[in-house]
């Protein structure tokens, strides 16, 4: 099987046998976003089914159209009149954009006349494509604008909604192993090729964690990993939530993906950690191989979003899973009038199954500047109070009410 794409393949391997190993954290980013050659910076279908993997915006439009809604709502809240802006962070095709504002022109024409709709993409690539698909829309004179990065979002400049949709997953992770002697970071070093074999290879060596805050991570959420366990530690995930935190002023960071509480995410039975490959729509075993042309993504750990945004200033409003969250905001009320066989049907079913779409993906979601506000998406809560086991939860907090 290939290693990957030839040009990235061989800046790597120029990077370690000058440096010798490097994280898995910067393998990964560079094999994601090298500027030049990674996966999602130069051009090509990634994502739905002309590319490597589907997201909820693929299935069905009424997705984005419910988010919509539950940002609708907020609104009221958040600021009644005046500028409300929606930052949306690492968009994709654009498509819950689209959808987003499509449905705001039909059913909330008032908003729509006071929003502003920022983009952050790093990706040249993806933004030529946002801007193709949205240009209807900016004929149209909807304000929608793209920035390369939070960096030009002034702090505390945001009066709305930070909002994405699988981001989180496709930040750089460091991977470690849990040995006899303690915590273990896995590094990427290259072997040279010997023979009978016709090429060199990427392989894993481990070595004491080069990045301290590793094991204060597991310190911090009280996890421990059983011997000869793997897990991923997402420390971007941790700095992005700060970032965000420091530019919104009042409103609300909704954060969609999928993921578990830590509990769940390092439950022992996790033995290899949640890292996946996606290629052509199927999964990929290895990392290593066509490196910079598949998709790298693990699973996230929300408690520690949910905590690093409290450190930050922000208070959780909610956590719930992707089934619960649209059946408060009215999915059913969508499927009235389709045939049950119909492939709309369908669609919609598949983004609430139980044991798939429907529980795998998560939705938190914070306040900053105001008290809670009640949403829609948040009345029912399939979790314990204690699911994100968040320390030292204020009093009168919404996940103090909540009961199984």
């Amino acid at each position: 099987m290939e290693l990957g794409h030839a040009d990235l393949v061989e800046k790597l391997v120029a990077r370690i046998e000058r440096d010798g190993p490097i994280s898995f954290a910067a393998f990964m980013e560079a094999a994601l976003y090298d500027p030049e050659f990674g996966y999602y910076m130069t051009a090509g279908p990634r994502i739905g089914r002309e590319g490597d993997y589907y997201t909820s915006l693929d299935v069905h439009p009424v997705f984005a159209e419910l988010i919509g809604r539950q940002i609708a709502q907020a609104a009221d809240t958040i600021s009644p009149t005046g500028e409300f802006t929606i930052v949306e962070m690492g968009a994709g095709k654009g498509l819950l954009a689209k959808h987003l504002l499509n449905a705001y022109r039909r059913d909330h024409p008032e908003l729509l006349s006071r929003l502003r709709y920022l983009l952050v993409e790093r990706s040249p690539a993806m933004v030529e494509t946002q801007k193709q698909r949205l240009r209807e829309l900016t004929d149209a004179g909807v304000r929608i604008a793209w920035v390369p990065s939070l960096d030009a979002v002034s702090a505390a400049s945001i009066t709305g909604v930070f909002l994405s949709n699988e981001l989180v997953d496709a930040f750089p992770v460091h991977r470690v192993v849990k040995r006899p002697l303690g915590l273990r970071e896995i590094f990427v070093g290259w072997e040279p090729p010997t023979p009978p074999a016709l090429s060199g290879r990427f392989i894993e060596i481990e070595a004491p964690p080069f990045a301290p805050d590793l094991e204060a991570y597991f310190a911090r959420i009280g996890i421990s990993l059983e011997v000869g366990q793997q897990a991923e530690v997402n420390l971007q995930a941790l700095k992005w939530m700060r970032q965000v935190s420091a530019r919104l002023r009042r409103g609300l960071i909704v954060t969609i993906d999928y993921g578990h509480a830590a509990a769940d995410l390092f439950a022992p039975a996790r033995k290899t950690g949640t890292l996946l490959g996606y290629y052509r729509h199927t999964v990929s075993d290895s990392p290593y191989v066509r490196v910079g042309q598949q998709d790298l993504t693990a699973h996230v750990d929300f408690t520690s979003l949910a905590m690093a945004g409290q450190d930050a200033g922000l208070e959780v409003t909610g956590f719930t899973n992707q089934l619960h969250f649209l059946i408060g905001l009215g999915i059913e009320s969508a499927f009235a009038g389709l045939d049950p066989e119909s492939s709309q049907s369908a669609a919609m079913r598949e983004l609430l199954r139980p044991d798939g779409m429907g529980t795998t993906y998560k939705i938190l979601i914070q306040h900053k500047g105001m008290s809670a506000p009640q949403l829609d998406g948040l009345r029912s809560r399939p979790y314990f109070l204690d699911a994100l086991r968040l320390p030292e939860r204020r009093s009168g907090s919404p996940l103090e009410s909540v009961t199984p």
